[in-house]
């Protein structure tokens, strides 16, 4: 097998069976379609409604799993494999009926990716207790209960990959948003603890740190930190030019890096930066 070869049989993902927590739109949506157009059978989960209204939504009534069902249809047309499920990722009867359902099915999993991630803008000092509990909850809490009711199914395919969205929130701080550092920090620490539990059954445990990506929380972060005088762009310019690249990233770029993780059998327990150098050491 020559190098050409060898990297397409790495990657080589065709018939497995993948799920996208939050796959309905932005970078979830990239993942998906990566996924399925590498010969993977993707579901799609997606919920139209949050449990507590976070800043970039404005409201609990989010239509997640109305864009999961487009994006399908979308999919489905072109020929992938790909189907919507309606779940809110923090409601743990719901999670648990997911994966049963899954593996009455399917009766295997391969990969999971959680691609969901709720923000909010407050100095600490005027954070109110329940704001700062509904982020730590919206970040953490699906990424808790998806691994945790995965890995019965993964461990039945006798192994798989997990890939936790993080962010470089996760990586570094930033002011105004400590609650979703907290937790993205957190993404990446019960990310490192979970891989070292289940090294043993070929379960493979990573995360994706984005970086600077126009979707619809940096559409929200935007109309908070723009200054007096400036305008969005000129706030997207002044953000491009924290990155050492000086490009921000796309919900491509995402999603090649966890079509990565998805396929590496050597990487667990790591934490990968698509950030253009934005929290290099």
């Amino acid at each position: 097998m020559n190098n050409s070869q060898h990297v397409r049989a790495l990657n080589d993902i065709t018939g497995k069976q993948a799920l996208v927590v939050g796959g309905g739109r932005g970078i979830g949506a990239a993942v998906v379609e990566a996924l399925a157009e590498l010969g993977a059978d993707v579901v799609v989960v997606d919920t139209n409604r949050l449990p507590s209204a976070f800043n970039q939504y404005e409201s609990t009534r989010v239509g997640g799993f109305v864009d999961a069902q487009k994006l399908t249809a979308r999919l489905t047309e072109a020929g992938l494999s790909v189907r919507a499920v309606e779940t809110d990722a923090t409601d743990e009867a719901a999670v648990r009926r997911l994966y049963a359902d899954l593996m009455r099915d399917v009766g295997r999993l391969d990969v999971v990716v959680n691609a969901f991630g709720v923000t909010h803008v407050s100095p600490v000092e005027q954070m109110e207790l329940a704001e700062f509990q509904q982020v730590i909850s919206g970040n953490l809490d699906g990424v808790f209960l998806s691994s945790k009711y995965a890995l019965p199914l993964l461990r039945a395919a006798g192994g798989g990959a997990i890939v936790n969205f993080s962010s470089v929130s996760g990586r570094a701080g930033f002011g105004k948003v400590a609650h979703y550092c907290a937790a993205k920090f957190g993404v990446i620490g019960f990310t490192a603890s979970l891989a070292l539990e289940v090294a043993k059954d070929h379960i493979r445990v990573n995360a994706v740190c984005p970086g600077i990506i126009r979707t619809n929380m940096w559409r929200y972060l935007l109309s908070e930190f723009t200054r007096p005088g400036e305008t969005e762009d000129e706030c997207w310019e002044r953000m491009r030019q924290m990155v050492p690249q000086r490009q921000t990233q796309t919900p491509q770029d995402i999603a090649q890096a966890v079509v990565f993780l998805a396929c590496a059998t050597k990487i667990t327990g790591q934490a990968i930066s698509v950030d253009g150098g934005m929290t290099a050491p």
